[in-house]
């Protein structure tokens, strides 16, 4: 494999990932800056709390699939090589925490995470993620939830001695993933964290 193609699939991953649906739906529904209430945030979470779920679920899927669609096209129509497909994964999910076209100021990452994770490694991923409803059961705290969804990828692809590049990746989405939530820890600490079904009111 070329390396220029692997160079050009990282870069159309980040693109891929600026792609931001929490972004595009809110605008197009209601023609408002989703990043203008309740977190400031472009990701499912806060179009949960100012939309609903009925644009909180499509937002969600839309973000997991560009996710799991760079690592496809990555793995099986372009044949990159391990390093490659790593880094394209990483860069769909900095594309959408960090869109140049939206002045970096994307979401946190999580469903984007999800959706290259089910396609890299579908036994990890389904661990985490099951891990995460737990906590979500428990705890009605999304962010809390992400995190250590999160944190899971690392540990379990260490338990499963998965390849040094698969490990790495894991550690890199999750720190993506705390530094994301990192107001978020002090809110939940401080016991000001907005727990599942919490509103914001957006204008009419």
């Amino acid at each position: 494999m070329s390396i220029i193609i692997g160079i050009v699939f990282v870069v159309a991953a980040y693109l891929i990932g600026n792609l931001n649906f929490a972004y595009i739906l809110v605008k197009f529904l209601k023609n408002e800056d989703v990043r203008n209430y309740g977190s400031g945030n472009a990701g499912t979470t806060n179009v949960l709390r100012v939309m609903g779920k009925n644009v909180a679920i499509p937002v969600f899927l839309l973000d997991a699939l560009k996710g799991t669609l760079v690592v496809l096209v990555g793995r099986y129509a372009l044949n990159v090589d391990e390093v490659f497909l790593v880094l394209g994964g990483i860069a769909v999910v900095a594309g959408h925490n960090w869109p140049v076209f939206l002045q970096f100021r994307g979401g946190k990452g999580t469903a984007t995470s999800l959706g290259v994770f089910l396609v890299y490694d579908w036994e990890v991923a389904v661990i985490a993620i099951m891990i995460g409803l737990i906590v979500l059961a428990i705890w009605k705290m999304v962010s809390l939830t992400s995190m250590v969804g999160m944190t899971m990828l690392p540990i379990f692809t260490l338990l499963f001695g998965r390849s040094v590049a698969e490990i790495v990746f894991a550690f890199v989405l999750c720190l993506f993933s705390i530094y994301q939530h990192r107001k978020n820890i002090g809110r939940i600490i401080q016991g000001k964290e907005s727990k599942l079904g919490q509103k914001v009111k957006m204008k009419n």
